[in-house]
This record gives structure tokens, sequence and C-alpha cells, in this order.
């Protein structure tokens, strides 16, 4: 939102350059569909294109979709979500409605059949019984996108949760992108940077780190990060995870606001 055209091109061409391949989006990201299509139009082929459908009806998952396809500048994705599973999505009626007929799940089967979607998949919030319904309902699920971080992680709630997600995914062979990993807008946790990308991507069965950047300065970063990476020690995610949970027993706003947006 308010980044022109130029930016956006500046900002991919660095991801580009930079090794990025893994592009994601939704709707309701203010222009960025719009502001994504154009620049990533010449190189479609070379990307991992990521969207979301916000409906939990089919009628309108695939408007949704249409309108997206249009704005992305491409016939394909290779993975559309069904957005925000346990923030919007919690309630058993939103549940019932996308499983039963006429819901979005049955679009999503849909438009993996017809070659729209590569893949179809979850964006996850916490609570995580509702994905971990939708999961028991149906086995077409390729990939989750829950929060990935140390003060998630340490959520009384979550922890129990978190580990009955990830355990489920691994089981099943699905896809795990991590969300999330620097707390969510506006980063709380980039000032131990290294140490989020870290985690992220040291939890079991991740294969993918989703950092949002506003910047080709903030592009760059998160190439470092991923050049440099290597996977925590034992030692580290022992300390990392008391990390975590010191920062919730503190109860400081930095706790929830990694937890929560």
């Amino acid at each position: 939102n308010g980044i022109s055209e130029a930016e956006t091109r500046a900002i991919i061409e660095a991801a580009l350059a930079g090794g990025m391949r893994y592009f994601d989006t939704t709707t309701d990201y203010k222009q960025s569909e719009v502001r994504l299509g154009p620049v990533l139009a010449s190189v479609r082929d070379e990307i991992f294109l990521v969207t979301k459908t916000n409906s939990a009806d089919a009628k309108g998952a695939e408007k949704e979709l249409t309108q997206s396809l249009k704005l992305l500048k491409t016939d394909h994705l290779d993975l559309l979500l069904q957005h925000c599973v346990g923030a919007i999505f919690h309630k058993p009626d939103d549940i019932k409605t996308i499983l039963g007929k006429g819901g979005s799940l049955e679009f999503l089967r849909k438009a993996k059949k017809q070659g729209l979607t590569r893949f179809i998949g979850m964006s996850v919030h916490a609570p995580h019984a509702a994905a971990l319904q939708l999961l028991d309902e149906s086995d077409e699920w390729d990939v989750i996108m829950p929060f990935i971080n140390y003060v998630a992680r340490a959520q009384e709630k979550e922890k129990a949760e978190e580990g009955q997600l990830l355990t489920r995914a691994r089981r099943d062979n699905l896809g795990i992108v991590a969300m999330k990993v620097l707390g969510g807008y506006p980063g709380k946790m980039s000032a131990d940077y290294d140490r989020a990308f870290r985690y992220a991507l040291s939890v079991p069965g991740v294969a993918c780190a989703l950092i949002g950047t506003k910047s080709a300065r903030e592009v760059k970063r998160a190439v470092r990060a991923a050049k440099e990476f290597r996977p925590l020690t034992d030692a580290e995610m022992k300390e990392t995870i008391r990390m975590g949970e010191e920062m919730v027993r503190s109860r400081s706003s930095d706790a929830t606001i990694l937890c929560r947006h």
C-alpha cells in the first residue's frame, strides 16, 4: 500500500537477483496484486506464485480467483490458499460452509483439477482447532501456512496446538510455509533478525520462511539471512525457546504483537 510501481519493480528485481522465487499475495493486501502483476509477468515461469481467497463459499472463491488471475496477469497460480483459517474462519458454521456443497473447498478442488492452481492449502492463525478440523475432514490439502516464531510457540494454548498442527502436517507430508517469522507487522522481532529467521527454518518440516518486505533494502536483508542460514544447534534451540517463554511471562506488549498480528 502506497508503494509505486517503480518501487515494486525495485523490490522484485532485488528479490530475483538474490535468488528468491516465492511470491505471496492476496486480494486484501491493498494494491498488492495490482502492483505485482505487471512486474511479475515477464518472469512468471521462473517464480512460485501464491494468492488467497477470503471466501468460504465456492461462488465467492471463484470470483476472487478470476479477479486475482486478471490482476496478476497469469492463467494459473502455483498455490491457492484458504485465507485466515482460525481468524476469519473459526466457527463451526464456517468450517461446515467451507467443506460442504457449494463451499470454497469444492472450488479449490475444481481449480486444481482445471489447472488454475497447482496446489491448494490454507493460511492458519491461532487457535488451530479449525485448521485441524479441515485437515481431519479432507486429505486434499497440500500446504499449510501457520505462524512460526519462538514467541508464538511459547503461548500456553498455542504450544500444544502448534505441536499438533506441525506433527499432523509432517505426518501427511504437507508443505509448511512459515509466516509471521519476524512477528508480523511492524516486525518486532527484527531486532534479533537472524535468530528469528534461523528459528523458523530450523523447525522440522518448514520449507519456506515468508518475510514481508517494503523496500529493496529489506529484501537484501532477507537474502543475506538466507545465504548465511545455518540450523540452530540443540543448545541454541533450547535457548531460543526459553527466550520466547520469558517474553510471554513478562506479558510485554511485544509478546502480544508477535503472536496475534
